[in-house]
């Protein structure tokens, strides 16, 4: 073969193997290394994005730490009525108030943070999304948003008032008998650090449930749920969400149903929007 036909063989080799690597980048493909280095990058930047907001809480600390300890004060009123317990919030270690303060300002931090750490979740998924999707972007980052805050608000105002009065005044020990006139009550002492921990679960935890409708629009775009999945076995979903809200709820009507009933709205939220998005395409 003459070598000028070599040369021209080699170059449309290289340009044939450069043009596929620019389209494998712009359809979002990467080596796996390129992965983790943008994933690393990312989530660097949510911990900043943390950093900051926590910082900035700590201007606010005053009212964080009422929105917070809130209920407690509930709790306290209520010990205070004849035939009830004493109720007392505490501490117990010689570093928990430093600590304590860390941790608010840290969940302050998440929470306020959500919209910069889920701008950048989506600037790291979106190679792997449809074109019709990454147009609906700003419109799925705006309703993820607010869907999480609605989901703390409602955690805060609606239910946790009702089970935290319930897991403190359900279960409490008989009085002690001192003679057959006088009886006392075992004091409830409530640490910070303990009621921070289940405050904390509890409240991601609705955000993050109230999230169903975005994360099923983005499965369905990826073929992988489809609306007559969420139509084929609604029956099946609200046992479950039935059970589950009689699981982790206290067993009264009003706070089984505060759960169970946003959740099933979501539900079927999802259903409709994956259906609407199969229709146009997606």
């Amino acid at each position: 073969m003459p070598l000028d036909q070599e040369l021209d063989n080699d170059n449309s080799a290289r340009q044939a193997s450069a043009d596929i690597r620019r389209l494998r980048q712009e359809q979002g493909f990467m080596p796996m290394s390129e992965h983790l280095g943008e994933l690393r990058k990312r989530l660097m930047r949510s911990v900043l994005w943390i950093a900051v907001f926590a910082t900035v809480s700590y201007f606010f600390y005053d009212q964080v730490w009422k929105f917070l300890m809130g209920p407690v004060a509930d709790l306290i009123r209520k010990s205070r009525l004849p035939d009830m317990p004493p109720v007392k919030i505490m501490t117990t270690r010689l570093g928990d108030n430093f600590a304590i303060e860390f941790k608010i300002l840290l969940l302050a931090g998440f929470i306020l943070s959500f919209p910069f750490i889920i701008f950048e979740i989506w600037r790291f998924i979106t190679p792997a999304l449809s074109a019709g999707i990454r147009r609906w972007g700003s419109i799925i980052l705006i309703s993820s948003v607010a869907l999480f805050w609605c989901g703390v608000l409602f955690a805060r105002l609606v239910t946790w008032g009702t089970v935290a009065d319930f897991l403190v005044f359900q279960w409490l020990p008989p009085p002690i008998v001192l003679s057959a006139t006088e009886s006392v009550r075992p004091e409830i002492n409530l640490t910070i650090a303990d009621y921070l921990s289940f405050f904390t679960g509890f409240h991601i935890a609705f955000g993050l449930s109230f999230q169903l409708p975005v994360v099923s629009v983005l499965l369905g775009s990826l073929g992988i749920i489809s609306s007559g999945l969420f139509f084929r076995f609604w029956r099946h979903a609200i046992v479950v969400l039935c059970l589950f809200s009689i699981v982790v709820m206290p067993p009264d009507v009003f706070a089984m149903l505060s759960l169970m009933l946003p959740m099933m709205g979501l539900y079927f939220l999802s259903a409709l929007l994956v259906r609407l998005m199969e229709r146009k395409g997606g």
